[in-house]
């Protein structure tokens, strides 16, 4: 039973160094795409809370000016308010606002 145990685990370890390998290609040509193409796709993520204080400090902030000023994709901006509509942000005629 060990051994089957053992024999699993080597079996699972060979494939995340596979894994592994191709994380870190990915990231290299990423960075060569970027160093040809002259722009940075970002991979910068942003957490619902950096999004709540940018709110609180820019009440009626628009989802691309969020995105502008923390340096992020829109999109990423857009999921954490809409996920979080109603409970955390509210969206007003004149942008987006903290929930009280």
């Amino acid at each position: 039973m060990i051994a089957q145990i053992d024999q699993e685990l080597e079996r699972i370890e060979a494939r995340l160094s596979g894994y592994e390998q191709l994380v870190s290609e990915r990231k290299r040509l990423l960075a060569a795409r970027a160093a040809l193409t002259g722009t940075a796709r970002s991979a910068r993520r942003v957490s619902r809370e950096q999004v709540a204080t940018y709110l609180r400090e820019h009440p009626g902030s628009l989802p691309a000016q969020i995105a502008r000023d923390l340096e992020v994709p829109v999109t990423n901006i857009s999921q954490h308010l809409y996920r979080g509509k109603g409970t955390c942000f509210l969206r007003r005629s004149d942008g987006w606002h903290l929930s009280e």
